[in-house]
């Protein structure tokens, strides 16, 4: 792979960019690559992940709550 950027970079990139983070979180869980989770999703579809996921996380951090009560 030419012009390989470095991972220090790639590290700082995904930490200040969410979205791109959870590109990567979505094509692991869909076994795809990015670049095909990219360009097989509507931006319709992909919004409707997002949604998801958050939610999915915000039961699970009420849940942990009511557990600690």
């Amino acid at each position: 792979m030419s012009g390989r950027v470095p991972t220090k970079a790639i590290y700082l990139e995904m930490e200040s960019n969410p979205d791109l983070e959870f590109d990567h979180f979505l094509a692991e869980k869909l076994h795809m690559t990015v670049d095909e989770l990219r360009t097989r999703m509507s931006a319709d579809e992909y919004a409707r992940w997002i949604v998801y996921y958050q939610r999915k996380g915000q039961r699970q951090d009420l849940a942990l709550k009511a557990a600690k009560r």
